[in-house]
């Protein structure tokens, strides 16, 4: 997995691009429509579609960290809270890029999950705008 990103709440950076890469564990799709429905008197139901969209729920394996490994994904994770898109590679790595999508950041997902052996799992969901 390849993250790219820019440091807009900086802890280690700058404001550069800054890219980090770890193995996924677990990385699952699903779409999910953004929509309203209304129920006319007659009994027919309307259906009005505003965007269509993907969401990947992702999970990394176990990772040992150092401070500043630790440091860059905490930036990635204030940086891209609210919305700021950032680039993600699911099978890819900076060396080999795969398939890289412009996603953001679903609200409040992102979960970090310390092990008792030191090492970190990190677990989020993403989502991709398709229509």
């Amino acid at each position: 997995m390849l993250i790219q990103y820019t440091s807009t709440r900086s802890i280690v950076g700058d404001g550069s691009n800054y890219q980090i890469e770890a193995k996924l564990k677990r990385y699952d799709c699903s779409d999910r429509p953004e929509s309203k429905e209304h129920k006319a008197l007659s009994g027919k139901t309307e259906y009005t579609v505003y965007r269509l969209e993907e969401e990947y729920l992702c999970q990394t394996v176990p990772l040992k960290l150092t401070y500043t490994d630790l440091a860059r994904w905490r930036e990635f994770k204030r940086s891209c809270a609210f919305g700021e898109f950032f680039i993600f590679d699911a099978y890819g790595s900076a060396a080999t890029a795969d398939f890289p999508q412009q996603v953001q950041l679903k609200y409040k997902s992102f979960k970090e999950q310390r092990q008792k052996d030191g090492r970190f799992i990190f677990s989020f969901t993403t989502v991709q705008i398709i229509a």
